[in-house]
């Protein structure tokens, strides 16, 4: 017997979800939309939704639908591939049009897909394998984290390009998020290309935890090893290893502390000179994107109709990243 979704996951992400990124939000739909939202009826499942990122993506995607006339509803699978697995499963069941998904794993695509049906998905915060992607039917919405990794090790070594040798702390998010792989490939690769001798002094995975990384930074500080900059793969880290300093004794402006998102405790810790740097990673940007190409999808219509641009491959739809520190953190505040 089919189930009422949002009786079989209760645990909806409502319209009190605090929006605490700290960029532009989102102006609504896009001007160069050729679709219409109109009778669309959409699932988002989010793989945890007390995630700030995910919570900010998850109300921008609820506001869009509301804009453009469309039905979203979200559920949360909190962490669970079997709970996202059903919940895309009850969705095909009771006739939505397409899903957006943040992946718990980015491994399971294909029983996504499988569960999903004829229903296009949109996946978003974390990208599954291209090979898993397929143009106009299984898209990726989001940033580029190649791009964010970059923008880190450019401004560490912007910052520190008086040293012979650096040496770098990175933490990590979760192992087997897309966004912990881009962007710390892309901090190893920048260093690498630099020609500048660059030590990993440490690197481990804080699963994007403020407690979890002030925890592992205080364990790193009790070794005695020198160290000149603190790398996170996002700001909540970034914020752990300033409490740890506090706890410390040592102050965290005394070396360039970087992160990623421009959350609104990340744009404040810059404004107040604990953190040196952060790259700006759009929620709402992605969230509007997401639903427009998705109502595209549920429609028959080509990615290219929501307006954003579509890579050459029509798998991608990227919405940039931009450099934050003291110098223009003001506009993102």
């Amino acid at each position: 017997m089919k189930r009422n979704l949002k009786k079989i996951f209760g645990l909806m992400l409502a319209a009190a979800v605090m929006l605490s990124g700290c960029g532009q939000s989102s102006s609504g739909a896009s001007s160069g939309s050729s679709v219409s939202g109109s009778g669309k009826k959409l699932l988002m499942t989010v793989s945890d939704g007390s995630d700030t990122f995910r919570a900010t993506l998850a109300q921008a995607a609820q506001d869009t639908a509301a804009q453009i006339g469309a039905t979203l509803d979200v559920a949360d699978a909190q962490g669970s591939i079997e709970a996202q697995v059903q919940q895309i499963r009850t969705a095909q069941e009771q006739g939505y049009d397409a899903v957006l998904c943040c992946p718990v794993d980015t491994d399971t695509a294909v029983q996504l897909e499988e569960s999903a049906g004829d229903i296009p998905i949109v996946f978003m915060n974390s990208c599954p394998d291209d090979k898993r992607l397929e143009a106009d039917k299984y898209m990726f919405v989001g940033s580029d984290e190649l791009v964010a990794g970059t923008f880190q090790a450019e401004y560490a070594l912007e910052k520190l390009s008086a040293k012979n040798e650096i040496n770098v702390l990175i933490f990590k998010g979760e192992k087997n998020h897309s966004a912990t792989k881009g962007r710390t490939e892309a901090v190893k690769n920048t260093f690498a290309d630099s020609g500048k001798n660059v030590n990993i002094v440490f690197e481990d995975y804080a699963d994007w935890s403020t407690d979890k990384a002030a925890d592992m930074f205080k364990i790193f500080l009790s070794l005695g090893v020198p160290y000149d900059c603190v790398i996170c793969n996002n700001d909540s880290m970034a914020l752990g290893i300033i409490a740890a300093c506090r706890d410390e004794g040592i102050d965290p402006s005394s070396f360039p502390i970087m992160g990623v998102d421009a959350t609104a405790d990340g744009c404040a810790a810059i404004a107040d000179g604990d953190m040196a740097f952060t790259v700006y990673q759009s929620a709402a940007g992605q969230g509007e994107a997401g639903v427009m190409v998705a109502v595209a999808l549920a429609g028959g219509q080509s990615a290219s109709a929501s307006g954003f641009d579509v890579s050459d491959d029509g798998k991608y739809v990227w919405v940039p990243f931009e450099r934050v520190d003291a110098s223009n953190v003001g506009e993102y505040q």
